[in-house]
């Protein structure tokens, strides 16, 4: 992979990471009135948030693969 192939995908995981803190932080706040809503929130919660560890993880393994290869 290039550099400029490899700075285009990495622009591309960084916005996503971005839109999904944003959409944390909104989803976060958003109130609840029972436990089946605050139940649901949570679930949703731990979703955006193990989408946002799978980029964040991608996102190092390549850059730590376009260290290694010369």
């Amino acid at each position: 992979m290039t550099d400029k192939e490899l700075q285009k995908r990495l622009r591309i995981i960084r916005k996503g990471i971005k839109e999904l803190k944003k959409e944390y932080s909104k989803l976060e706040i958003r109130p609840c009135q029972n436990d089946m809503e605050i139940q649901i929130k949570e679930k949703e919660l731990r979703e955006i948030n193990d989408k946002i560890y799978a980029l964040e993880k991608e996102q190092d393994r390549m850059i730590l693969d376009s260290i290694r290869v010369p």
